[in-house]
């Protein structure tokens, strides 16, 4: 028996086993294209959406998220043993096609003369990934079917799966061992593992070493070519798909990625999402890479409430329902459940904050937050149907630009004896402060402004406002699912700002600077956009703002949703600080900056009564209680509104403050 033809198999002669070979590797490629097939056609068929923008942005995204794992090693021993499997395929994947390479060309030697160093790096490299894979799949095994973390949902093919990775590992070391031992010669310190079980093997005779390795062989290849057919068919499906998907993920910040609607397409007879065929190909591209890991339902203020909205249920329920609108030929069937009201319930929908928790946890980058407004925009725009608080709001935003109903007459009130000048278009002042529906209107929001007004004015910055010609930007709105009314709100803003000549704007709300900033834009609106936290801090470093004597005082750091996880401004809110709290009385809690838990008002839900579960205010009070604070610095006045109240429902407003940054300065 020579080296060339028994590094191959011998259970089938020579003369067929390519031909052998050949018929099961063709059966799992038809297998695998007629599932994958659908599924290319659905993505080919959904709505259009331009993600082919900044390729070095995404390039660069596509190492660092997808090849790199930094969001799975967040999760320390979970990420690593996912990292390790994930980096364990990169480097095996030449192994699997060597093992098909040796059975189709039984006469080629191995390993090729010329390229025989080549050849040992990469074993030993191999060996050592084998090894890490094994131990990873063995401890996903072990965490799966004995500390079951809720997150995980225990299914079958998750455990198939894993048997099988284990079972492409383990051969490849049957493989390599079993042909040291008939052949010691060929074994080289280079291929360890493949030489430490040889040694295993030695007792036995050499018909049973034969039969184990041609068994090794047969199960790795076959092992292989079932994995291969079950992917489109399963969850395991990311495994294609999950780089792609962080490849054209959202390169600009979650705050930026609402699509504008075109209400002049007279083709048009929906808005919104109605139907899983009014999907971008992205966001069924989403779908596709779920791998139901669980993360965003960790961190999920909705669902740790008692909500009943869980981002990785919502993803499955769309899959699922996507999958079955497909038959054979790729068309749609008429059997199937309404989206609305029938496979997503309109509570589901409307207990989300949009604070995009989820999407930071996301390892693979799926975005919900897109969806979720895209299926309000459906309820709202084309089937009349949203909670009756809205009814109330959208009108008021509609004939007074704020949603509480307030007149817009009165608009600028809170500065009557402050001396803020209005806006001159003739003089204008370098900066316009846009004080926001909240900072107009509300009594303690009227205080922050006040607040800021002070600041702006000792560090002799030059702004004004624009009094009852100023009007909501929309942010509510939108997110309530109402884009009709975001837009007419916002042409009316865009037009008073280019009447006026506004290019610069400062505003304390982290709803008003996420619109203004990153979504304007949209309407061929560009300004450049400071939140308060940013300037304030700015100017302390300029020395232009100085608080005096520190305070004794332990202050807990609570992360507004719209200027952390949706513009990554973390560091601004604890610059201002500092100013007048010492290090170390500055404290964080471990859900804080990224991983900072919503106060349940975003996404227009401070517009809704919570009536399901707890309420996320009162768990964030929870969470921001563990530092035992003295204040909570927060930089939204929405935060402050809903923290002040959770302390007083449970009789901690005597105890702890809540404040905005702009108020420790004073």
């Amino acid at each position: 028996m020579n080296t060339a033809s028994y590094r191959a198999l011998e259970w089938v002669s020579a003369d067929y086993q390519p031909a052998v070979l050949g018929l099961f590797a063709a059966i799992a490629l038809v297998v695998f294209f007629s599932a994958l097939w659908p599924k290319l056609h659905q993505l080919r068929q959904a709505q259009p959406e331009n993600r082919w923008d900044r390729p070095l942005d995404r390039v660069w995204n596509t190492i660092r998220i997808a090849f790199l794992q930094t969001k799975l090693l967040k999760n320390k021993k979970s990420g690593w043993m996912h990292a390790l499997i994930f980096w364990g395929f990169l480097i095996l994947i030449l192994r699997a096609g060597h093992f098909f390479v040796i059975g189709f060309f039984q006469e080629m030697p191995v390993p090729l003369p010329g390229f025989e160093w080549i050849h040992y790096v990469y074993s030993l490299i191999k060996d050592v990934f084998v090894l890490l894979v094994t131990l990873a799949a063995s401890y996903a095994l072990y965490r799966r079917l004995i500390i079951r973390p809720p997150r995980l949902s225990l299914s079958g093919e998750g455990i198939l799966i894993l048997l099988l990775i284990l079972a492409i590992m383990l051969s490849d070391i049957v493989f390599e061992g079993a042909y040291f031992s008939t052949n010691p010669e060929a074994g080289t310190l280079m291929e360890p593992l493949g030489l430490g079980f040889s040694l295993l093997l030695a007792p036995l005779s050499s018909p049973l070493v034969v039969f184990l390795h041609n068994l090794a062989y047969w199960t790795h290849v076959l092992a292989i070519l079932f994995f291969l057919t079950m992917l489109p068919r399963s969850k395991h499906f990311h495994i294609l798909t999950s780089i792609p998907n962080v490849y054209f993920s959202n390169v600009t910040g979650t705050g930026n990625q609402l699509s504008r609607v075109d209400f002049e397409d007279e083709a048009s007879e929906s808005f919104g999402v109605t139907g899983i065929q009014d999907f971008s190909w992205k966001q069924l591209l989403d779908l596709h890479t779920c791998t139901e890991c669980g993360r965003c339902d960790q961190f999920c203020p909705a669902l740790k409430s008692g909500k009943p909205l869980s981002p990785k249920e919502l993803t499955i329920d769309l899959r699922n329902h996507l999958n079955s609108m497909q038959d054979q030929d790729g068309s749609n069937t008429s059997d199937n459940p309404v989206l609305l009201g029938g496979v997503i319930q309109d509570e589901t929908l409307w207990s989300c904050t949009t604070c995009g928790a989820c999407e930071e946890e996301c390892p693979v980058m799926i975005e919900y937050v897109n969806k979720v407004i895209d299926l309000r925009r459906g309820l709202v725009l084309t089937e009349d149907r949203y909670p009756e608080e809205l009814t109330r709001a959208f009108k008021s935003l509609e004939t007074n630009s704020n949603p509480w109903g307030f007149g817009r007459d009165s608009r600028a009130d809170w500065a009557r004896d402050l001396e803020v000048p209005l806006w001159d278009k003739d003089q204008p002042t370098e900066y316009l402060y846009f004080i926001g529906c909240n900072g107009s209107f509300d009594n303690r929001g009227k205080k922050i402004s006040t607040a800021v007004v002070q600041s702006l004015k000792a560090a002799g910055v030059g702004f004004s406002i624009l009094g009852m010609e100023e009007g909501c930007t929309g942010d509510p709105a939108r997110r309530a699912g109402n884009e009709y009314l975001f837009d007419m709100l916002v042409t009316q803003n865009v037009e008073t700002f280019k009447e006026k000549g506004i290019r610069k704007i400062i505003t304390h709300c982290p709803h008003c600077f996420n619109s203004l900033k990153n979504e304007y834009p949209a309407f061929g609106a560009q300004y450049e956009v400071i939140h308060h936290s940013e300037l304030l801090a700015q100017l302390i470093k300029d020395g232009k703002i100085t608080s005096g004597k520190k305070s004794g005082e332990k202050v807990v750091v609570h992360d507004s949703c719209y200027m952390g996880r949706h513009n990554q401004v973390y560091d601004a809110p604890r610059e201002t600080l500092a100013e007048k709290i010492p290090a170390g009385g500055i404290l964080e809690v471990e859900t804080s900056r990224e991983r900072g838990s919503c106060c349940g008002a975003g996404g227009a839900r401070f517009l809704l009564e919570e009536k399901v579960g707890s309420k996320m205010s009162h768990n964030r009070v929870d969470e921001l209680m563990e530092a035992n604070p003295d204040t909570i610095a927060v930089s939204c006045p929405f935060c402050v509104l809903m923290l002040e109240d959770a302390l007083k429902a449970k009789g901690l407003d005597e105890k702890v403050k809540v404040k905005d940054i702009s108020e420790f300065l004073q």
